[in-house]
């Protein structure tokens, strides 16, 4: 339908706006103060985890299968001890005031007794080496290092250990993961070798890991480790040593209880932008407080509906706010520069809003559609944040396009009288105007060459980006927390360790897994390629002995310990690995762990853990057949990157069914074997997000084509209209590359993004230019009348949208940070092309049909 005519028809019944506008405020206010009623009597909870980002994966299934029949997953709580004036740790006074430390805190509070079963620390491991072999001395009644050594060794012990050692692979990781780099044991050695000499070991600082109690639930186990960090903070403030604590759970908590502070202080900046924005455009109290109201409505409404309906927040949903305003407000400059330029020939408000609306619905509506078909194609993601966030922001356009439709004119209907003459005239920017047709007339081969040189360069760009995801990403990098995150990346060579876990089931249709010499056999294997790793805990020295805990270790630490174990289940250990003895005897490895799992002596050194313990978190039995396994490995990885690579290590490790000789193919007729852990969930969100960010931009485009297509019933200008928004998708991807970020989270989105704002943009610059076409016959009078309109009105929405957008950078979230600015750069492009590109485009099109016609 032509616009005029529809215009004409929707200005005769706008007398029914004008009778409705009262009670439809009415009911926008009831509806405002119910939803506002609601976040403040029941406010949005933040629950920002690893594991809610997991989406579902076939090893995902198998962890939670498999690891039904075992303890929960440990979830450490790493505790970075130093000494205030950065003397030596291990010095004996040090000691003895950390295992006050320990007895304090294990003493005044049932919760910390309770709540943490495994101390691996300094004090306690020491203390736990005087109770086995010294006759339970207490460290407090020690008076020098020289009385602990002569307690602890024999007279003969050298300051080596070999791969038959029982030892080796707690002292490795002691060495690697507990106690600082500079570790120096030459004291020790040398008073081991003449018996004079201080034998006081040193180090700058030891890392405590206190095993919390897994079956908390998550919430509770967020706030234990907050109140566990309040308390090592008395004791820093107490004694001369300081506690430094970080976890995965405390880096989750503090996300959350900021991310309602982030969220107000964030609304209220942007709300400031596009007060004073809004003054510089209309320059009028109405102009600005009428779409502050509506904006207003609109985040409340957004939130609001969100929270009625019980939405689990994260902390992607701080984005959502300045996303609404910048859009909303879009929409509204827009409309209020149509309606007031309308109103100098209808001056009754109720059409002239009526009329302002329908000029616009053509762009607008294609605008909303696109956006938000970009943003619902996120439902689809697999990783249910990112669905939340793309239904939020969904949301959130349709309410802000409603508030400027609906709610703005409303008010404007109410309370403007009819219309004056008036000495406020509307920006046109003359001069800018004039210099802008000028290039587009004179230098249109070159605008179009560098558009697509910029494109190229953008496409080469944009094959350098790497996908990120991290934790650390959504708190402040100033805070307390991430100073103690980099002590211990710069302390420890093997700080901040993460689990991988191997699991083994049985075949479908099988209940055991057979414990025979191939299982044994394949297990010492399993622990050969561990030792090559380099990427596991305890590998990079000059005897590798990898970090994990597995139904093999198991075995070898009991033969260590007690020969006669190995002689009754036919087993021996030689040069530091497990064999069958007697390949014409019975080896039967299911008796051997029921026999060691009613054994509660300690079999631990470091972590006090008993034989009992280890074999219930390895293995799970059936009487004496074996049912499922799991291997616990200690690794190293604090990027993105370094965990794919792991991940991708361990896979190649294992191989596949199909590839002979791997640990998979051997043991296909034993069971299936399955990778999973944090970093197996990290590496899947990373395939979703390179799987969302895909998916929504493709479904925007599709979108974006359909409409255009139905709203023009034109090929070639649906084309046109599209073309510029291609390329700033191009131009932002190649920016991001020339910023140094990277896809995350949010940064996905924006490609997607892109297309619904420079949709919206180019629809408004194609429209307007063809209606003055149909007013002035020369090219370049109505592309000037278009730009001195539209362009202007393009300019301020876009400066205040992208504005809105750059209040991000006050985030202290780096990730928000991170797609505030992207965004911000989004939008710029869209309108530099929209101004620029677009109107050269058209033209030439308009050109050739003429000279076609005069053919």
């Amino acid at each position: 339908m032509d616009t005029a005519l529809m215009e004409a028809k929707v200005a005769s019944v706008s007398h029914h706006l004008r009778r409705g506008a009262i009670p439809f405020l009415v009911l926008a206010g009831l509806l405002t103060v119910a939803l506002a009623a609601n976040l403040m009597i029941s406010p949005p909870t933040f629950k920002t985890d690893l594991s809610e980002f997991a989406p579902e994966s076939e090893s995902q299934q198998a962890h939670q299968r498999v690891h039904a029949y075992f303890p929960n997953e440990t979830r450490p709580l790493f505790v970075h001890v130093t000494v205030d004036d950065g003397g030596n740790i291990l010095a004996l006074e040090n000691l003895q005031l950390m295992s006050q430390h320990v007895e304090q805190l294990q003493n005044n509070n049932s919760m910390v007794a309770n709540y943490i079963p495994v101390w691996t620390a300094a004090p306690s491991i020491v203390q736990l080496s005087l109770d086995e072999e010294a006759n339970g001395t207490q460290l407090e009644d020690i008076e020098s290092w020289n009385q602990m050594i002569d307690l602890l060794l024999d007279e003969d012990t050298e300051c080596r250990l070999t791969s038959d050692d029982q030892l080796l692979s707690a002292a490795t990781y002691a060495s690697s993961a507990l106690l600082n780099k500079d570790l120096d044991i030459s004291p020790t050695c040398s008073y081991l070798e003449s018996g004079t000499g201080d034998g006081t070991p040193t180090a700058s600082s030891t890392l405590w890991v206190l095993e919390i109690d897994p079956n908390m639930d998550t919430q509770h186990r967020k706030i234990f480790q907050d109140q566990m960090r309040d308390e090592f903070a008395k004791l820093t403030e107490e004694s001369e040593l300081t506690y430094g604590v970080v976890s995965l759970d405390l880096i989750s908590h503090d996300i959350d209880q900021g991310t309602f502070d982030n969220l107000a202080t964030l609304i209220f900046l942007a709300l400031l932008v596009v007060i004073i924005l809004l003054s510089i455009a209309f320059r009028s109290m109405r102009g600005v407080i009428f779409p502050l109201i509506g904006l207003s409505s609109a985040l409340i409404w957004t939130y609001g509906s969100l929270n009625f309906f019980g939405t689990q927040f994260s902390a992607l949903e701080v984005a959502v706010a300045p996303l609404v305003l910048g859009l909303g407000i879009d929409y509204a400059i827009h409309l209020q520069r149509a309606y007031v330029s309308i109103r100098e020939e209808y001056p009754e408000p109720a059409e002239a809003w009526a009329r302002a609306c329908t000029r616009l619905s053509v762009p607008l509506v294609l605008a909303v559609i696109t956006t938000v078909a970009a943003f619902l194609a996120n439902i689809i993601s697999p990783l249910p944040p990112l669905a939340t966030f793309g239904l939020a922001l969904a949301i959130g356009v349709i309410c802000a396009f409603l508030s400027a439709t609906l709610v703005v004119g409303s008010l404007h209907i109410i309370f403007d009288a009819p219309l004056r003459n008036s000495s406020k005239n509307s920006i046109t920017l003359p001069r800018s105007t004039d210099m802008l047709v000028k290039i587009q007339q004179k230098q249109q081969v070159p605008v179009i060459l560098v558009a697509i040189i910029i494109s190229g360069l953008s496409i080469a760009g944009a094959s350098t980006l790497e996908t990120d995801f991290d934790l650390a990403d959504f708190i402040d990098s100033d805070m307390e927390i991430m100073s103690v995150r980099d002590d211990l990346s710069t302390s420890y060579d093997s700080a901040g360790w993460k689990m991988v876990y191997i699991l083994m089931e049985p075949l479908e249709g099988e209940n055991v897994i057979p414990d025979d010499e191939i299982l044994l056999n394949q297990l010492r294997g399993l622990h050969a390629d561990l030792e090559s790793n380099h990427d596991v805990v305890g590998t990079d020295g000059r005897t590798s002995s990898p970090s994990y805990d597995g139904p093999y270790v198991v075995l070898r630490d009991a033969i260590l310990r007690d020969s006669s174990f190995g002689d009754a289940y036919n087993m021996e250990v030689f040069a530091g690995e497990v064999f069958i003895k007697d390949h014409n005897g019975q080896l039967d490895l299911g008796a051997a762990f029921s026999n060691l799992s009613i054994n509660q002596t300690v079999a631990d050194a470091l972590s006090g853990k008993t034989w009992l313990d280890r074999v219930q978190n390895t293995v799970n039995l059936q009487g004496e057949d074996i049912v499922h396994l799991r291997t616990e490995v200690r690794v190293e990885s604090t990027t993105s990157s370094q965990s794919k690579r792991v991940v991708d290590n361990f896979e190649r490790m294992l191989g596949s069914n199909e590839e002979s000789g791997t640990l998979r193919a051997t043991l296909s007729g034993h069971g299936e074997i399955y990778i999973t852990g944090d970093l197996v969930i990290l590496q899947t969100v990373l395939e979703g997000l390179s799987e969302s960010q895909l998916e929504s931009t493709l479904i925007s485009l599709v979108v974006s084509s359909a409409v255009l297509l139905i709203l023009t019933r034109r090929v070639l200008p649906a084309i046109i209209v599209l073309f510029p928004v291609g390329l700033s998708s191009l131009w932002v991807v190649g920016s991001m590359a020339a910023l140094g970020l990277k896809w995350n989270v949010l940064t996905v989105m924006v490609t997607a993004l892109t297309l619904g704002i420079g949709i919206d943009y180019s629809i408004h610059m194609w429209r307007r230019f063809e209606v003055e076409l149909e007013r002035n016959e020369n090219h370049w009078e109505a592309l000037r009348a278009a730009l001195s309109t539209t362009g202007v009105a393009l300019i301020l929405s876009a400066l205040t949208t992208a504005l809105g957008f750059l209040v991000l950078l006050y985030s202290p979230m780096p990730v928000i940070q991170d797609f505030g600015l992207i965004t911000a750069v989004t939008v710029l492009f869209s309108l530099m092309l929209a101004l620029i590109l677009l109107p050269v485009l058209v033209e030439m099109v308009e050109r050739g049909k003429e000279i076609g016609k005069a053919s």
